[in-house]
């Protein structure tokens, strides 16, 4: 039964765990993923302003076709510089869908492109490795660039540098002639440990060629480094533009199905129709969910030369398209495992109370019960004796038999009818005490003057088994005199009747416990306490003159006093007291 109840109680309160922990966790990734909406929107923005920069300063070029040369160049230059933050991949098109410039897999490099005086003037341009070497020494220089390096001392390897001796230019791009490696070694630290500069040194290998042959009309410089192109990440994790996450995001942004789906809902977005609806929102974001990844496409719209399409939306000339992909479980998770495990420690901990205190309740009803049990047995058998008495005595009156004892009839009578009287008394008083219905009458008592004059009572017990009898100390307490008396009366009188002949009894009273010890057979361990209970006789098949209900009394007093009290076995013989 124990087991059932523990199963039953934890199962209700683990499936009320898991429907909430699934409703909270729903609320949270809801909440999560209008988070990360809001921050791809701004981002969005963001990029879509930088590139509307870019347009603005050639707006003056007259010629359309160098206009649009002339604003690819730069944006394949800056584009992905805008975009090196967090994964994003951005593509600009021109109103009628022709792709202008998207972010790539090309390395900016950087090198001076004059010089004034001592002043050197630097600019940026990008190089596309794949047209110019193999895979294997693509991957070569990548393990080059972005090699993660952690020197402790002077002298331990810091990192390396991979640049470009000699170059030509074509427009914004690069065109190799040699790649070469140099080695930093650390040089000093700051206090956080991080090596602030270094010495190089250049490797005679590897080196890395294109074999380009130039015929003499595109410039060529000297010296360039190579920056990689890397993708930063808020928590200090770096990602390649050529992973295949953000290849697979630079596909869609180039898909003309998906560049004429989002142009599209950004329309309707905007359409007459809707104006009430759209409020002050930003154009939305074309939206490709599976499980908790969403991958979001939003339009940004050139607006430098506004024009008024046939159903009334104003346009310009270029798209900015931005991209991205999330994970609502990325930033969720965290919060998400923090409550789960602390909501089920703390359900787990609850079931267990409750069910230690249903199994608690569960044990006090059996024994409640079983108490009943055996209080109407001990009650039937109790009453059976003098009842049985009363009835042989009755018939003997009735029928005349041994008129000569009708005296002796009716004090048999008599008595039994008292000890049945005794008995519905103690059980009266018992259950008036165990539901509330005694006042106390609080008074300064004496334990001692009350011990001596309950002892005076069986005084001729004591002398008859030459008992010897000791009282020590002295106290007084603020009770209930008769209750007291009551108590104490039935202490004595257990003492006396449980006492062998020839032994002792004791009363000790301090200042904080009175206590009665008889020698005698001591109490088994385990029967300690049942002995309180109404009815419980440590000897089961002798049944004496009283109720059974003495000490169940007493316990009632004591109770409604507030005072401890309990039985132990000590070498002294077994021991009653009370304290308060």
């Amino acid at each position: 039964m124990k087991k059932k109840i523990y199963l039953r109680t934890f199962g209700w309160l683990m499936g009320i765990w898991l429907v909430f922990m699934i409703g909270f966790s729903i609320f949270v990734i809801s909440e999560e993923e209008n988070k990360i909406k809001e921050e791809f929107m701004e981002r969005s923005r963001i990029i879509g302003v930088s590139v509307d920069r870019i347009i603005n300063d050639f707006n003056d070029v007259q010629d359309n076709e160098g206009k649009k040369t002339a604003i690819q160049e730069e944006l394949s230059r800056t584009l992905n510089s805008f975009t090196s933050y967090q994964g994003y991949e951005a593509a600009v098109y021109t109103k009628e869908g022709e792709l202008i410039s998207s972010t790539n897999e090309y390395w900016t490099c950087q090198y001076t492109s004059r010089q004034e005086g001592n002043t050197f003037y630097t600019d940026y341009a990008v190089l596309d490795p794949k047209k110019w070497f193999s895979t294997e020494e693509i991957a070569e220089m990548e393990e080059y660039l972005y090699g993660r390096h952690h020197p402790i001392e002077v002298g331990d390897l810091q990192g390396y540098g991979v640049g470009l001796e000699g170059f030509w230019l074509d427009g914004a791009e690069v065109i190799p002639d040699t790649i070469r490696v140099t080695k930093f070694l650390a040089g000093t630290f700051n206090e956080q440990g991080e090596a602030t500069s270094g010495s190089g040194e250049r490797l005679e290998e590897p080196i890395y060629r294109s074999d380009y042959v130039d015929a003499g009309e595109l410039p060529y410089y000297e010296h360039g480094g190579i920056q990689g192109n890397i993708i930063f990440y808020p928590d200090g994790k770096l990602r390649l533009r050529s992973d295949e996450r953000q290849l697979a995001l630079r596909e869609a942004l180039l898909d003309k199905h998906v560049f004429e789906e989002t142009i599209e809902a950004y329309y309707a977005f905007y359409a007459p129709e809707n104006a009430a609806n759209r409020g002050f929102s930003q154009p939305p974001a074309l939206e490709v969910r599976e499980g908790f990844t969403y991958r979001f496409i939003t339009p940004y719209l050139y607006q430098g030369t506004a024009k008024l399409r046939e159903v009334g939306i104003s346009v310009g000339d270029y798209w900015v398209l931005t991209a991205n992909e999330f994970n609502s479980l990325t930033g969720a998770l965290p919060i998400l495992i923090l409550v789960w495990v602390s909501c089920f420690l703390i359900f787990s901990f609850t079931a267990g109370i409750l069910s230690a205190q249903t199994w608690k309740t569960f044990r006090s009803r059996e024994e409640l019960e079983q108490q009943r049990r055996d209080m109407t047995n001990a009650i039937a058998h109790d009453l059976k004796t003098p009842l049985a008495i009363i009835s042989g005595y009755a018939e003997n009156l009735a029928e005349n038999v041994h008129t000569e004892k009708r005296e002796h009839y009716a004090a048999g009578i008599q008595e039994n009818v008292r000890r049945c009287d005794r008995m519905i008394k103690d059980m009266l008083e018992l259950s008036r005490m165990e539901s509330g219905g005694v006042i106390l009458v609080l008074e300064e008592v004496s334990l001692r003057e009350i011990t001596k004059e309950i002892l005076s009572r069986y005084e001729n017990v004591f002398v008859a088994k030459e008992i010897m009898l000791t009282v020590d100390g002295t106290a007084g307490i603020r009770a209930d005199r008769q209750l007291i008396e009551r108590t104490l009366d039935n202490f004595i009188s257990n003492a006396a009747a449980h006492t062998a002949v020839g032994g002792t009894v004791k009363v000790s009273i301090t200042a904080e416990r009175w206590s009665i010890t008889n020698t005698g057979s001591p109490i088994l361990a385990e029967e300690l306490d049942s002995i309180w209970r109404a009815y419980y006789r440590l000897d089961k098949s002798r049944m004496g003159s009283g109720s059974g209900l003495g000490l169940s009394i007493v316990r009632s007093i004591l109770e409604l006093h507030g005072f401890n009290y309990g039985a132990e076995n000590t070498e002294a013989g077994v021991c009653f007291w009370f304290a308060w």
